[in-house]
């Protein structure tokens, strides 16, 4: 699967090594991505470390969905009363 790139903010690395100063501080006001190409293609994607933490969550609790539906299809399921009993045990009862 590709993805289309939307990003405004196209450089080639040349100018981007030439002016990474100046990006990066356009990209703090902004928040802008910034594609930076190489050879006339894209090598990279620029982004504010809040928006690369934002993706790491939502990758984190996708993954975490996968799993859980991976296992109630394989059978691996809690019942209410031995889920609240392993509560009680680990936490004590609140």
């Amino acid at each position: 699967m590709t993805h289309a790139i939307l990003a405004t903010n196209i450089l080639p690395l040349a100018d981007f090594k030439a002016r990474a100063s100046e990006v990066l501080n356009a990209q703090k006001e902004h928040k802008e991505p910034v594609v930076i190409t190489q050879n006339g293609k894209a090598a990279a994607v620029l982004i504010p470390p809040e928006e690369y933490d934002l993706l790491m969550r939502r990758a984190s609790f996708a993954d975490a969905v996968q799993r859980g539906i991976a296992d109630a299809d394989a059978g691996r399921l809690t019942g209410q009363s031995e889920l609240a009993a392993e509560l009680v045990a680990r936490y004590g009862k609140r």
